[in-house]
């Protein structure tokens, strides 16, 4: 006899003001089996992996779902947890003043005779991290790590409790080559207890290394059941497509014709915030033409983000250099220095750049108030006015310009950061990981609006932790190692084999 599927959610219906996020959506689990959940930005995956892990409650939703062959009712992620569904979401989600281990066991506390036994918590968070490889002390503040160390203690914390469907969201997007093998080797690990995952990546070579079946979803629906196999790449990029276009369409050419400088950074030094002062980037030249994207690229650790918020004068620490916009000394003290300059900066944590409980209009003015200001207040028509200008030139997808931003997919997001500052006037655009979680489809998007941008005269850095990303769009890039300039690469000689070696000094 076949045994019965873990999970079984038949009819799913998931309505949002003005969205069907979920569309009689079906979904069967087995025991011990790792699902890949993919699909572009606005498909439903992260709605189906809320609902399951109690973010939206039972009775927000139509249609049933059974968990072990019976309901699954979860209000909360309380309940949801203790039935033994656990989710880390894509955005690391932290209280930044408690330390490490009350972090991991936050609402799931150890305790002795009645009261919260501390030694315990510590002992096991270190265990649990130890269990991951991750070299972090339990009793650190989380605040004093940087995202991609929050990503694997959130990970660590999750496959330290006892859980039936482990839910993965873009767990990857800020691990290093050797923590994502590290993740897959325990997922293999908790397979082999009988252990379920739902895995949602964006980088489909891992998609095919772990997962046993790929359920790809679009329009809220799952459009195509495919086996874990590299051989099922076509198919699988065509249903998440809509055979709109085939992932080799995806690569772009660069080479726009760039004209005279317009940023120059020299002997840029950027020092940790903490007591120590240790160099993180150390004499860093750049300069970047007006139709110009340079990639800046380097392994984690290297410097590129830190380089990134100094220029634009958001890094905390001590920094020193030069910079100069324009052929001019442009002294950038704080951000505010930067956007008066012309320079914007679309952040890799999207959580920090958008307010998201403000409209699409809002988020897009916010950087451009006094255009929009008349003796004082808000002039709400003039504002209307140039949001939607805006979302109709970067073709945002979204239902009205008065939608709270939080509501849309995470392309449509970057979107309207990349509008905001547009609508500021900025000429220099700063990007850090803008792709980070963001399917192949919207990336195509993405990639051609940074072209479009270039090829109108704005000069555009891109950093990525992804070599692939840069061989798409760039003229050239700069490649970081340790902090320090490692190489530039042409765009002849672009490829990710050479952007790799040259970041890892191999």
């Amino acid at each position: 006899m076949t045994p019965a599927p873990l999970l079984t959610a038949t009819g799913i219906v998931k309505r949002f003001p003005g969205v069907l996020a979920l569309d009689r959506m079906d979904l069967t689990i087995d025991a011990g089996e790792i699902v890949a959940l993919l699909g572009q930005n606005g498909a439903g995956k992260s709605t189906i992996m809320q609902i399951l892990a109690g973010v939206h409650p039972h009775g927000s939703y139509e249609g049933q779902i059974a968990l072990g062959g019976k309901p699954f009712t979860a209000t909360t992620v309380r309940q949801a947890r203790a039935q033994g569904i656990a989710l880390v979401a894509q955005e690391v989600n932290v209280v930044a003043e408690l330390t490490v281990a009350e972090n991991m066991f936050l609402g799931d506390e150890p305790t002795r005779f009645g009261f919260l036994d501390e030694a315990s918590r510590v002992a096991r968070a270190r265990t649990a991290l130890a269990g991951f490889g991750v070299d972090v002390d339990a009793r650190a503040s989380m605040a004093s790590l940087d995202l991609a160390t929050q990503q694997l203690v959130s990970i660590a914390a999750a496959l330290a409790k006892e859980v039936r469907l482990l839910i993965l969201d873009e767990p990857t997007a800020a691990l290093t080559d050797k923590e994502a093998q590290l993740l897959f080797e325990r997922m293999r690990a908790l397979k082999a207890r009988g252990v379920s995952c739902i895995f949602v990546s964006h980088r489909l070579a891992e998609v095919f290394a772990i997962a046993d079946r790929i359920v790809v979803m679009r329009d809220g629906r799952v459009s195509g059941v495919y086996a874990g196999h590299p051989a099922s790449r076509d198919e699988v990029v065509r249903a998440m497509l809509g055979g709109a276009m085939a992932e080799g369409d995806a690569r772009g050419t660069a080479g726009a014709k760039a004209g005279p400088m317009a940023l120059e950074v020299r002997a840029l030094v950027v020092r940790d915030a903490d007591g120590a002062r240790r160099p993180l980037v150390s004499g860093l030249d750049l300069g970047i033409a007006k139709g110009e994207i340079l990639g800046l690229f380097g392994l984690l650790g290297a410097g590129c983000g830190e380089a990134a918020l100094a220029i634009f004068g958001a890094w905390e620490g001590p920094v020193t250099g030069r910079v100069l916009v324009d052929g001019q000394e442009a002294r950038i003290r704080r951000p505010s220095d930067a956007v008066a300059r012309g320079i914007g900066l679309i952040a890799q944590d999207r959580r920090q750049a958008l307010v998201h409980e403000h409209t699409v209009a809002e988020n897009i003015v916010m950087a451009t108030l006094p255009s929009v200001t008349r003796r004082g207040f808000l002039d709400v028509a003039a504002m209307r006015r140039l949001a939607a200008d805006y979302v109709k030139r970067l073709a945002i997808k979204v239902p009205t310009i008065d939608t709270q931003v939080g509501t849309l997919s995470g392309g449509n997001q970057q979107k309207v950061q990349v509008a905001r500052w547009l609508a500021s006037g900025a000429k220099i655009l700063l990007l850090v990981d803008p792709t980070r979680g963001i399917d192949v489809g919207t990336r195509h998007e993405i990639n051609a609006l940074w072209r479009q941008l270039a090829g109108e005269g704005h000069a555009l850095l891109l950093i990525s932790s992804e070599a692939e990303e840069l061989v798409d769009v760039c003229d050239r890039a700069l490649v970081l190692r340790n902090g320090v300039l490692a190489g530039e690469v042409g765009r002849a000689e672009l490829t990710e084999e050479r952007l790799l070696r040259m970041a890892a000094g191999v």
